[in-house]
């Protein structure tokens, strides 16, 4: 009894260090951003932004039992409403007689509302003073916090390239990759009905799949990849494959790889071979025939082995979607499914060598000579090659 309550107060004591840390945390980021301050404010100084890359506010009603319980820790960002109203005179009927405008934490706001609460801590940012700085400012902290929705953040992007003149400095500004910007980019060229797909979180659709099909601005083309998935979820569901049963003494202590990753870190052995997969997929040079004749020959998980092979599509550029049977109309489909095949032979090979490897010398041997021979794998950590950009 006395270790339980023992517990009980470390973790609590944990959950006070872990909030005192985030609040200096956003202190010392807010202070670089230009932010003075740190006193509470009167909730009804403050307005919501009426430019918010967040359409809906989401939550609300678990955040706001939290805030009437413990308060809000975390303060809210601002900007006088003066110097808001002064840089979008068409916002400022919106902004009313407010003090400050919330640039960060509309819904802390909105959920310290709902809670019944008379003040809010803010930090003031003095610095953003122009329309770009407050599109900016705003953005950056929409962005360290939970992330967008997917054409918010396309918005948002498009909106900085206005202010700034080009995606490179939106990348900078944001601290992204220009890859970052560009993948998000595609959503740009998406039929609307593969929109509203995205949107509703349609069976089959993820963000990955609609930013592959947006590197094509051919909406019909689109359209047939996005029915062809549509038909594949399908199909499963009338048909669902039954899960095998898998060996317990050797499935002990292999970790799984699904879509979103993994449910325990690889070895190190396992993950230089996993790399070496990645980077296979992404050249596609080399024979693939022995790894084909091998992968017939090593069942897998089905669902397993698209999962890891979707994972390294996503990763070399090329999308899981490629992994969809479809008639290829031109070269570039013709590469996308040979890469896909590759990724998906060499998924069979990697899991039944994570979980038969030891017992299954001749196909151990056959996977690992051509990631050799072709990837650059090697046993030897030192001996790996390092990865460039």
């Amino acid at each position: 009894m006395a270790g339980a309550q023992n517990e009980e107060l470390d973790l609590a004591a944990r959950r006070r260090a872990r909030d005192e840390a985030r609040r200096r945390e956003e202190a010392e980021r807010a202070r670089a951003a230009g932010a003075v301050g740190g006193s509470e404010v009167n909730i009804s100084e403050l307005t919501l932004n009426p430019r918010n890359a967040r359409h809906e506010l989401e939550g609300l009603e678990g955040l706001a039992e939290t805030y009437a319980t413990s308060g809000v820790l975390q303060s809210v960002a601002v900007i006088p409403a003066e110097t808001f109203c002064a840089a979008f005179e068409e916002c400022a009927e919106q902004v009313g007689s407010a003090r400050f405008v919330v640039i960060g934490g509309n819904r802390r706001l909105a959920a310290a509302r709902k809670a019944g609460l008379e003040k809010l801590p803010v930090l003031v940012n003095t610095r953003a003073t122009t329309r770009k700085d407050i599109i900016v400012a705003a953005a950056t902290e929409n962005l360290q916090r939970e992330p967008l929705k997917p054409f918010e953040e396309l918005e948002t992007i498009e909106e900085l390239k206005k202010e700034l003149g080009s995606y490179d400095a939106v990348a900078k500004q944001l601290g992204r990759s220009p890859a970052w910007v560009s993948l998000r980019r595609r959503l740009r060229n998406l039929h609307p009905d593969i929109r509203k797909a995205v949107e509703d979180r349609a069976e089959g659709m993820t963000i990955e799949l609609a930013r592959d099909l947006g590197k094509s601005q051919d909406h019909e083309r689109q359209l047939r990849e996005w029915k062809a998935v549509q038909a594949l979820v399908a199909a499963r569901a009338e048909n669902p494959q039954p899960k095998k049963k898998a060996d317990k003494k050797k499935t002990k202590g292999v970790p799984k790889q699904n879509g979103a990753g993994r449910t325990s870190p690889p070895d190190a052995e396992e993950a230089r071979r996993r790399s070496a997969c990645a980077m296979a997929v992404a050249a596609a040079d080399g024979d693939p025939s022995l790894i084909l004749l091998a992968a017939m020959q090593e069942p897998a998980d089905p669902d397993e082995a698209m999962a890891l092979a979707s994972h390294w599509l996503t990763e070399a550029g090329v999308g899981a979607s490629a992994l969809h049977l479809a008639s290829p109309s031109s070269a570039d489909d013709n590469d996308r499914q040979r890469k896909a095949a590759l990724a998906l032979a060499l998924a069979h090979c990697e899991l039944h060598m994570a979980l038969n490897g030891k017992d299954d010398h001749q196909h151990a041997q056959a996977y690992l000579e051509w990631l050799t021979v072709h990837a650059g794998y090697s046993t030897s950590e030192a001996e790996e090659p390092a990865l460039t950009a």
